[in-house]
């Protein structure tokens, strides 16, 4: 160390090597031969908030081997310089870590308060440099499963070691061909953990069909709760509460007069529109026409006639599709009910009054709701008594314990009314014991049960089932999930998050594999 030279924000060490030789990088040769030097200015850590500037003289060496490609070359101090490096070597870790950390923009606003500046170009570029995993033999246990990479448009494929949780690698796709090739080349896996993707179970029992394909509980669990879903729809009929259940019994003869029905409220466009879809639908589906074609014949995306050919009905089709600002007003249901029966019967002073209060949806949203209570010509309920499908769902699925007195009893209502959701929910509660008690052996006779139903959602779910049988029973069965793997795929979204779009796929590989 010649001199330091500390300036208002940067410290600047003056230095020179003091060997006498070096080794030729080309051939190995040690040379002591000098040709020359020049001075190198090498970006060091930052050193109480100041950056550092290393002003290094090095010199330059004669070859004297007369066959070696290099006939000078210049001494490198280890673990200090590198050739054409204008940063150290710990501070070139210490960038690539926090890239690898933070990503482009963010990662340049740190090192910069750091004191170590670098713009958000170079940051990727370090990532890009940075050299890959290498696979060799596949683990033992593999998880498998799908990331959007553009979400409805673009998914990859994060691989991960089970047992160690360590990534093993990224694919382009979610395709069975790409995920075939992948496990050839790597052979040695056991067991594979996945979701109820067909490609993932296609690709395992082609490249490695001696290996235990494992259905992930969770997702086998939402299919069921989805299922659920669909027959609570095709019974929707039975959620509101009879008039004995409500309130007890009038003393006295029944009278025999009978009240005049409600007259229903007009159908909506979107009701018109959602029938029309449906039938359509289902004219080509019950022929055996496959979805994609039909998609193409009526000009709708290949979701939107999944959706609709596996609804048994229309209202069933429009599940998860309704807007959340019209789902906000059952929240403000009883101020509408009690400012109904004071009087106010104005759908637009109503609006005005529960937007104050904070609701964010429509006028069309109020009138909407407020039609039924207009129709009958009877005072509002002071409070709904009809459940929703959602809650309905959520009543059946859910763990009795888990459930207050108020929802014990509306579920025990529910079943009471309507025989068909009785049954579904005694295939809920089986479910539930086989799958916490790992009794995939039952699986079979669940399966029946469930056909038995004669429910369509519910034999749908059996039939899809039986198609993944070996899998499913495995995922009843063993202890291992796609747990890890689901995590390691909410990370990759806040690597997305972090990279404003900017990241392709090498570099989002790279970050996936390699940040800690």
């Amino acid at each position: 160390m010649d001199e330091v030279r500390v300036g208002g924000e940067a410290v600047e060490l003056a230095a020179r090597t003091t060997t006498q030789e070096a080794a030729c990088p080309g051939c190995g040769t040690v040379s002591g031969r000098l040709h020359g030097g020049y001075r190198r200015r090498l970006a060091d850590l930052a050193v109480a908030g100041r950056a550092v500037v290393i002003v290094l003289a090095v010199r330059r060496f004669l070859c004297p081997v007369p066959e070696c490609d290099r006939r000078t070359f210049v001494e490198q101090v280890d673990g200090l310089t590198k050739r054409f490096a204008r940063r150290t070597s710990p501070l070139q870790r210490a960038l690539e870590k926090i890239a690898l950390a933070l990503a482009g923009r963010p990662a340049a606003r740190l090192a910069a308060h750091l004191s170590i500046p670098a713009s958000a170009n170079s940051l990727l570029r370090l990532v890009r440099k940075l050299p890959g995993k290498r696979v060799g033999i596949a683990p033992r246990v593999l998880g498998v499963d799908d990331f959007a990479l553009k979400k409805g448009h673009v998914y990859g494929t994060i691989l991960l070691d089970m047992e160690t949780g360590e990534r093993v690698d990224v694919l382009p796709d979610r395709t069975a061909d790409t995920l075939t090739a992948w496990l050839r080349e790597h052979p040695g896996v056991e067991i594979v953990c996945r979701d109820r993707a067909t490609a993932y179970a296609e690709a395992v029992r082609t490249a490695c069909p001696d290996a235990t394909q494992v259905a992930d509980r969770f997702h086998l669990w939402m299919n069921l709760c989805e299922a659920v879903e669909k027959c609570v729809a095709a019974h929707r009929g039975c959620l509101a509460e009879r008039a004995s259940d409500a309130a007890s019994e009038p003393s006295g003869p029944p009278s025999e007069a009978t009240e005049p029905e409600m007259p229903a409220p007009s159908e909506g466009l979107r009701a018109v529109q959602r029938r029309e879809r449906h039938t359509a639908v289902h004219a080509l589906y019950d022929k055996g026409v496959p979805i994609q074609v039909i998609a193409e014949v009526l000009g709708l995306d290949r979701k939107t006639v999944r959706r609709y050919a596996h609804a048994d009905t229309p209202e069933a089709a429009s599940l998860g599709t309704g807007s959340r600002r019209y789902g906000q007003i059952h929240a403000y249901t009883p101020y509408l009910h009690r400012r109904w029966n004071e009087g106010c019967t104005d759908a637009a002073r109503l609006h005005t009054e529960i937007v104050e209060r904070g609701y964010l949806g429509s006028k069309r949203s109020v009138r909407r709701h407020l039609q039924e209570i207009r129709a009958s010509g009877k005072p509002a309920p002071d409070k709904p008594k009809e459940l929703t499908i959602r809650k309905a769902t959520w009543l059946i699925t859910s763990h009795p314990d888990r459930l207050e007195e108020s929802g014990t009893l509306k579920l025990k209502k529910l079943l009471a009314r309507c025989p068909e959701l009785d049954a579904v929910a005694a295939c809920v509660r089986s479910f539930a014991a086989m799958m916490t008690e790992r009794r995939g052996s039952d699986l079979a006779d669940w399966l029946t049960s469930a056909e038995n139903t004669g429910l369509k959602p519910l034999c749908s779910l059996a039939r899809g089932l039986r198609q993944d049988f070996d899998a499913v029973t495995a995922g009843l069965t063993l202890d291992w999930n796609s747990g890890k793997v689901e995590g390691n795929v909410n990370r990759v979204k806040r690597i997305k998050r972090d990279g404003y779009g900017r990241a392709g796929f090498d570099l989002l590989r790279l970050q996936i594999l390699l940040a800690d």
